[in-house]
């Protein structure tokens, strides 16, 4: 038994293959080309806040720590201490994360202080029937000049 194409299911056959291959050169061309993101080096209070939060959600707990005030280090290895920077456990689940500087405000009494507000947008994919969720949640950050560079001077892991 031979089977036997008209010219017009040939036609059709051809067009899908065409958008099949459309669709995979698409999928594989976006994002090509975008550099991961790097760290800051600039002298800037938001700056500790950028890094720490690319560094935790790389898994990167040594350069994290490096973004974070004397105090808040010895407190981190105290009993009042929590987050991945003590060890803990620190996965963000199926939510994809987002950091946004809101605004930075020197301190007027300490020129070694200022307060960087952020926002933390979460988006989590949703199930068969759902679309997924989208949530900000916005928070000051205390930031100190500490041996010459800005560090986060709260526990502060951005969940």
């Amino acid at each position: 038994m031979k089977i036997r194409l008209d010219k017009f299911t040939v036609a059709v056959l051809v067009v899908v293959g065409l958008l099949i291959a459309a669709a995979l050169v698409t999928v594989n061309i976006q994002g090509a080309g975008e550099a991961p993101p790097a760290y800051r080096t600039e002298d800037a209070p938001e700056t500790p806040i950028y890094n720490a939060f690319l560094a935790l959600k790389a898994g990167d707990i040594a350069m994290a720590r490096a973004q974070y005030s004397k105090r808040v280090l010895e407190e981190v290895e105290s009993e009042r201490g929590y987050g991945p920077l003590r060890g803990d456990a620190y996965i963000y689940g199926d939510a994809a994360r987002r950091l946004r500087i809101l605004n930075v405000r020197m301190d007027p009494e300490n020129a070694n202080r200022a307060y960087v507000t952020v926002a933390i947008d979460a988006y989590a994919t949703g199930g068969l029937f759902s679309s997924g969720s989208t949530w900000t949640s916005e928070r000051v950050v205390e930031v100190v000049r500490e041996d010459g560079a800005w560090k986060i001077n709260t526990q502060e892991y951005f969940y």
